[in-house]
């Protein structure tokens, strides 16, 4: 899970006007901290605020977040910086803004992703404007416009239209589970809640069987109460028969590997045949080759001998005529 880096609370009036945070940016970066508050001072409304990043609407000792801020001129905004990798520094602020309506209280929810030196991170965010008289909170409308602008330009940049929808966003992209933060709720519903909480946790079985495995079954997506139990039962065969097991993985491994030399033995057998193919289309092509260079020459000396045989018989001719005796003379 991520860890906080700044909390921001703006406009955040309670106890009917007397006390609020206008524009209050809390550090921890990352690390444990402890904020002190005499009794009275506003605990449990600090609690139940900061929450609202995360379980926006959610109700704490019986309090409704209507009627614990003061929501009827200006919205409250609340928003929380989390670290969300270390090298290199990354962050998500995940912040909400509460205002009442005519069917009650409602909320602007907004998430955006940044690394360092973000103009835009929480800080950035105009939870406050300048105005007539100085400062005064961002209303619902000038919020809209702006986490409008935001998500034109970065797709980082999402608001959601249901609680429902921003809670399983925060759980699938940054592990920031809804049944963990109910679980501080939870813990500060009550004075001494934290004792409250850990009653049944007298010894380690306990703590186990009622506190860890439980927080750990609800935080998985999907998840059906017992199901660690229903899985060790299910389970519980396979490990009786552990070394049966062991055993026939081994020997598994050692047909594999003989399956494996079986392999390269075939695979050069393969190799031996494609070479023995190749030479032997090779052979073939030479004989044909040789063979038709042998029908061409047998035609060529055909060819001489005939030529030979004319000349031959010209020449015969020739020594016959020249050869002949004269029986006429020319008279004088």
């Amino acid at each position: 899970m991520p860890s906080i880096s700044k909390i921001r609370l703006t406009n955040v009036i309670y106890e009917e006007g007397n006390k609020r945070y206008n524009d209050e940016l809390f550090l921890f970066d990352g690390y444990n901290g402890a904020i002190l508050l005499e009794n009275g001072g506003g605990k449990t409304v600090l609690i139940q605020t900061a929450l609202q990043a995360i379980l926006p609407h959610v109700d704490l000792a019986d309090r409704k977040m209507k009627d614990t801020l003061l929501l009827e001129n200006a919205p409250a905004h609340i928003a929380i910086e989390w670290i969300t990798n270390e090298e290199p520094r990354q962050y998500v602020v995940t912040a909400v803004s509460l205002f009442m309506t005519k069917h009650g209280l409602d909320s602007l929810r907004y998430v955006y992703e940044y690394t360092g030196n973000d103009p835009n991170d929480i800080e950035g965010i105009p939870f406050v404007r300048d105005g007539k008289a100085g400062k005064r909170p961002s209303d619902r409308g000038e919020l809209v416009d702006y986490y409008g602008g935001m998500k034109e330009k970065s797709f980082h940049a999402k608001t959601f239209a249901t609680i429902k929808e921003y809670k399983a966003y925060l759980e699938e992209q940054y592990h920031i589970i809804s049944s963990e933060w109910e679980s501080v709720v939870k813990i500060n519903s009550t004075e001494g809640g934290v004792e409250a909480f850990f009653d049944d946790c007298k010894n380690t079985n306990q703590l186990f069987d009622r506190l860890l495995i439980p927080t750990v079954e609800s935080s998985i997506v999907g998840h059906d109460e017992g199901m660690f139990a229903d899985l060790f039962e299910k389970q519980y065969t396979s490990f009786k028969n552990y070394k049966k097991l062991k055993e026939t993985i081994e020997e598994n491994k050692r047909i594999q590997e003989e399956l494996e030399k079986y392999v390269a033995i075939y695979e050069g057998l393969h190799k031996k045949e494609q070479q023995y193919v190749g030479m032997k289309a090779r052979a073939k092509g030479i004989w044909q080759e040789t063979v038709a260079e042998k029908q061409a020459a047998l035609q060529e000396k055909a060819a001489i001998e005939q030529q030979l045989e004319r000349w031959k018989e010209s020449n015969y001719s020739h020594k016959v005529k020249k050869g002949l005796p004269r029986y006429f003379t020319r008279e004088k």
